[in-house]
């Protein structure tokens, strides 16, 4: 009796161990895709372009950045963020990151490369935008933007635009017109890079 009864709590102790250990498995790849997501690292600094030295290097131009308060698109195909502006020159450099199941939203290949384009919503200018790098992580494509001849006044909307195809974009707003400028200070890395 005593063999049955040791038996029977072995049993039971083995499948609630089982059981608890599948709920944390459970929870710790949630949190996992959760860091995932709240990942926008990749591409959210200033690179240093030919117009950033030349802002940097004469002591008295300015690079403009606002946070991007929208989390993503409002179709929810990419998220922008990483905002830079060199009003002197006009580049504008952002990132943008959509996940790889687009690819089957929209019916293209996996290696379709997405086209950009930004969109002042006060003026009607619009800029296209070129990748000037890219990564991938998991399930995420990245993208650093650049474009050029941007105006862009304080009290002005701009709009980053993906071209999923033909006659299908998805939107989102980088800067609001209500969304006041705030002078960019270089990190120390990015002056180290300027100087190599």
């Amino acid at each position: 009796m005593d063999t049955e009864s040791n038996k029977k709590i072995s049993v039971g102790r083995v499948v609630r161990i089982a059981a608890t250990s599948v709920v944390f498995l459970v929870i710790g790849l949630f949190i996992i895709r959760c860091c995932m997501v709240a990942d926008k690292s990749r591409f959210s600094s200033l690179e240093a372009t030919d117009a950033v030295r030349s802002a940097f290097s004469d002591g008295e131009s300015t690079v403009y950045t606002v946070k991007v308060e929208s989390e993503m698109a409002e179709d929810g195909y990419f998220a922008a963020y990483g905002f830079y502006y060199l009003p002197e020159s006009g580049e504008v450099q952002f990132a943008v990151r959509w996940n790889r199941s687009v690819y089957r939203y929209t019916d293209m290949p996996e290696d379709h490369e997405f086209s950009f384009y930004l969109l002042n919503e006060t003026t009607g200018q619009i800029c296209p935008a070129v990748s000037a790098g890219s990564d991938s992580m998991s399930i995420y494509q990245y993208r650093k933007m650049l474009a050029e001849g941007v105006e862009l006044g304080e009290e002005e909307q701009l709009t980053a635009v993906m071209v999923l195809r033909d006659g299908f974009e998805s939107r989102q707003v980088l800067k609001y017109a209500e969304q006041k400028w705030t002078e960019y200070t270089p990190k120390a890395k990015l002056l180290e890079e300027m100087k190599g």
